[in-house]
């Protein structure tokens, strides 16, 4: 994810050519925290120049993606809910009517359904799924209607059209052993399809009604779908992930997906919940720690990539973050951004006076225009995070009161002696008390202590001297009470 990331801070670059390549824009915010953790917000602003201008008549006015996805922590799980709506332009023969796709997933098993309805003439698709670990099975039926004025020129266009087509696919066995082959050759033989068919149950000039099956399972005995992903990246050099992709599938709780699709609007919108283990955060740092250390230990000792031992030593933290990206194909701009990010990377230096190196060289350079980048002290109610630029390392193009702002920043290791200062907040008690009126206050307190205590062991001591002359004294005769009278 890091490395993603950093690699990611730049623009496309430049080729030599005639055409107006996409230019971008990035900007990153570094928020350094008084506990040396460091937020992590990137926007980035990209013009796809004459690119897009080739491909108007395929993406007119109207045609934009949005998508959003946020992270929050529960009592008792991570929650993340993403969303991504497709604005379609409206098109020139509307074909559907609507798309609903409705989808649930508990521990390493899901299942779900999918509805398509299109225009006049009405016709009706629907298709139930299923997957585990160790099966995936999917049944589908359709009731389709002909029309030559709506489908014209295509296999919908009348009885004979669709009889054609159905007779050299589905209704064909070479051809459905020949897909059912080529899936099983792009999975190097270690998926087997076990069921491929279609059946035509009715067909008339009006309209045909139909069933397809299909099934896939591991080859080997005793063996799912994990094992069949580490077997085929073994030869990519994948080995050994199939510990983590276990362990990364069991962060996984639960999660809904539901698809729809309105026709009036011409909006398809994908929405989906997923639940996550409560400690989702150390979870995928052990999971980050059990896939780099095998390739930090491929290297010598000493000669391991510092970016590989600086991602190795950094703890991340996603349970607070939060993605959005706009996509407007018409216009031929786009836009992403990202925030709640937390890194917790190896400082150098003390509590109070440090700096972070590894990020900034991890960073590494980028192309031109390069990154408008921000440092940005952090605080926590109590302390607060001063910027220090040394005299050796690029100045900022601008400062405010707790940030520095480099302009088209090319090469961040030119920051990495940067430092980061921790002070008290001034309107915070810890800075009163440091502070000269709360020194002298202090001192005016520790002496009235003082005096008092002084004085209430003065007045004890008197107290047990009198106490003591009281009881050690002899009354003179004839001064002592006189005797009670008799009683009558």
């Amino acid at each position: 994810m890091l490395l993603a990331l950093f690699s990611s801070i730049g623009p496309f670059g430049h080729g030599q050519t005639s055409l107006s390549l996409p230019v971008q824009h990035d900007s990153l915010a570094l928020t350094v925290n008084p506990d040396r953790s460091v937020g992590v917000a990137w926007n980035t602003t990209s013009s796809l120049g004459t690119l897009s201008q080739n491909v108007t008549s395929l993406f007119t006015p109207g045609y934009a993606i949005h998508s959003s996805s946020s992270f929050s922590q529960q009592s008792s799980s991570v929650v993340q809910t993403s969303t991504i709506q497709y604005q379609l332009p409206p098109p020139a023969v509307s074909i559907f009517n609507s798309i609903s796709l409705t989808a649930t997933q508990t521990g390493l098993t899901s299942s779900g359904s999918v509805t398509i309805t299109t225009n006049v003439p009405t016709s009706t698709i629907s298709a139930t799924f299923s997957t585990s670990l160790t099966q995936v099975k999917v049944n589908a039926t359709a009731q389709l209607y002909f029309s030559q004025s709506f489908f014209g020129g295509t296999l919908l266009a009348n009885q004979t059209a669709f009889q054609t087509a159905w007779d050299r696919t589905f209704g064909n066995m070479t051809w459905t052993d020949m897909i059912a082959s080529q899936i099983q050759n792009s999975t190097t033989h270690f998926v087997t399809v076990t069921a491929f068919n279609g059946t035509l149950t009715s067909i008339s000039p009006a309209s045909a009604n139909l069933k397809i099956g299909f099934v896939a399972v591991p080859s080997q005995l005793g063996t799912d779908f994990v094992t069949v992903l580490d077997n085929i990246l073994t030869p990519l050099g994948g080995v050994g992930l199939d510990p983590i992709v276990r362990a990364a599938l069991n962060l996984q709780k639960g999660e809904t997906v539901n698809l729809t699709y309105n026709g009036s609007t011409y909006t398809l919108t994908l929405q989906s919940t997923t639940t996550y283990v409560s400690d989702l955060d150390s979870q995928v740092n052990n999971l980050k720690t059990q896939y780099l250390q095998p390739l930090l230990a491929a290297f010598p000792a000493g000669t391991a990539p510092a970016s590989l031992v600086f991602l190795n030593a950094t703890s991340i933290t996603i349970s607070r973050m939060s993605t959005t990206s706009d996509l407007d194909l018409s216009a031929g701009t786009s836009s992403t951004s990202l925030k709640g990010l937390l890194l917790r990377p190896p400082t150098v230096g003390s509590n109070t006076n440090f700096t972070i190196p590894g990020l900034f060289q991890t960073m590494g350079k980028t192309s031109a225009p390069g990154v408008n980048f921000t440092l940005i002290g952090g605080s926590d109610g109590t302390n607060e995070v001063r910027i220090v630029v040394p005299a050796g390392s690029p100045q900022p193009s601008s400062t405010t009161s707790n940030s520095a702002t480099w302009t088209n920043l090319q090469d961040s290791a030119t920051l990495s002696a940067v430092e980061f200062q921790v002070h008290p907040l001034p309107n915070s008690f810890l800075a009163f008390l440091v502070s000269p009126v709360g020194i002298a206050i202090e001192a005016i307190v520790a002496i009235a202590i003082i005096a008092t205590v002084v004085l209430y062991m003065a007045k004890r001591r008197a107290a047990k001297t009198s106490l003591a002359g009281a009881s050690g004294s002899t009354p003179a005769p004839g001064f002592g009470p006189s005797p009670a009278p008799a009683t009558p």
